[in-house]
């Protein structure tokens, strides 16, 4: 087998889905950029058998220069190749040399040495005295580490860790001498600091378009959503909303497309400043609820704590949500969705792939009337729009949507959360403002005088 074949095998395996997202930019396929290689056992309780041995970029503090990653028969290390493509990845893309780099560094806690090792330590140079970036790396689908990680920059003093399963990253920062309530959207490159990464303007055009929004959603739990003691649905939606507000800003109304939503720096300190961050994320969202209202009570604010909201803020920064595929919401609306919910009133949502196939076989015309009678994120719906009313650009989706989605497209649903996400659904689907959709369109309760405003 070649790099390539094995790389399927390992990644294939039962239970292990193929992920590798995070190296999707490295400008190689990953079979050209990582070398494995057979190697026969000649002695012992092996004697015979083939094992496949991954080249290492780099030695390991061990002085080994290669790593076994699969046996016949036996178990596979995928986490071995995504720590290769990392060390690729902090070389290639970031600018650090090699000899700034340590690959399984033992780690002292106080006056002990841990039974664990750092996977990847880099450092400020080339003596590597100073930490300046620590690297766990997990096995795709794997979610714990994050505490660990937490250790290790504690007691190498790095003040930026990155945890990773090769489709999903976290990464965390630590103003010394702060604790850990900060994360970034990206890494500093070599000779740059994390200030410079967290005051660089960004536009519409460097903000991922492909990314698992469930993954970012489970990892905020993990580091603050969990102990925020506020609705999860409720503040993340908010989040949401006032980030596809700031992309249509940025996109329709600021020449240079920059966004202005993310972490607010402190001028004279150059850290982050929670109390700045607040404002400038609560303001975005309060300018949302006047352009698109009636999905958020008048006057409604955030309520994350300060230092809570600075976590998340980090996390969304880097992704674009306006026009972003229907399943990445999907899937993260229908997470959030508390689990006794799902049970009582079965609030599941109808997989994409099913949604595309029904409306493919009810084949709707642009002069037919289409209506969900228990619409959820309203999926049906924006189906139909795109097969009867396809859209490439705003003057296009404009056109649809006074002529055909404002006169054709019905939807109903019991479910305030339904309705919250399928009005979130539409703005961030059509790129446009969505007052133009009829009030008398949606309704989310058959209790009200009038339809509720869904989209």
């Amino acid at each position: 087998m070649n790099t390539k074949e094995l790389i399927d095998r390992i990644f294939k395996e039962p239970g292990v889905k193929f992920e590798l997202t995070e190296f999707e930019n490295l400008g190689k396929p990953i079979h050209e950029i990582l070398t494995i290689y057979p190697k026969t056992a000649s002695t012992g309780k092996d004697a015979g058998k083939v094992k496949f041995y991954l080249k290492s970029l780099i030695p390991f503090s061990t002085g080994n220069e290669e790593v076994q990653v699969y046996a016949e028969g036996g178990k596979s290390a995928p986490e071995e190749i995504i720590r290769q493509l990392w060390v690729y990845k902090l070389m290639q893309h970031y600018g650090y040399q090699a000899d700034e780099i340590d690959l399984e560094k033992g780690v002292q806690f106080g006056t002990e040495v841990g039974t664990k090792a750092a996977d990847i330590i880099v450092y400020t140079s080339s003596t590597k005295l100073t930490p300046k970036i620590i690297v766990e790396c997990k096995k795709p689908k794997r979610k714990d580490g994050i505490e660990q990680l937490k250790s290790y920059m504690n007691a190498k003093g790095a003040p930026v860790a990155v945890w990773s399963n090769g489709a999903d990253s976290i990464i965390l920062y630590r103003p010394y001498p702060a604790q850990f309530d900060d994360t970034l959207f990206d890494i500093p490159k070599r000779g740059k600091e994390p200030k410079d990464v967290l005051e660089a303007k960004k536009t519409l055009l460097q903000l991922k378009r492909e990314f698992n929004f469930k993954n970012i959603i489970q990892g905020l739990e993990e580091l603050v959503l969990a102990d925020s003691g506020k609705d999860e649905f409720n503040e993340i939606f908010k989040l949401i909303f006032a980030k596809i507000w700031d992309e249509k800003q940025a996109d329709e109304v600021r020449k240079d497309k920059t966004v202005e939503f993310g972490q607010a720096v402190n001028s004279k300190t150059g850290v982050p400043d929670p109390d700045l961050t607040y404002d400038r994320t609560n303001s975005l969202f309060h300018q949302a609820c006047e352009e698109w209202p009636g999905i958020f009570r008048p006057g409604e604010d955030i309520e994350l704590a300060r230092r809570h909201l600075q976590v998340c803020i980090g996390r969304f920064e880097g992704v674009r949500l306006m026009g972003s595929n229907l399943r990445i919401m999907d899937d993260a609306f229908e997470y959030l969705l508390p689990t006794e919910a799902k049970k009582k009133k079965g609030q599941f949502f109808t997989p994409r792939h099913v949604v595309e196939m029904c409306v493919r076989m009810l084949n709707p015309t642009r002069t037919e009337y289409v209506m969900d009678p228990s619409c959820g994120s309203g999926g049906f719906l924006l189906h139909a729009m795109d097969w009867c009313y396809p859209a490439t650009d705003n003057a296009q989706r404009e056109t649809r949507k006074h002529k055909y989605a404002a006169k054709y497209l019905w939807g109903i649903d019991f479910e305030q959360r339904a309705a919250k996400t399928s009005r979130c659904q539409n703005i961030a689907r059509l790129d446009a403002d969505c007052r133009g959709w009829s009030h008398q369109n949606f309704r989310s309760g058959c209790q009200q005088p009038r339809p509720a405003y869904l989209v």
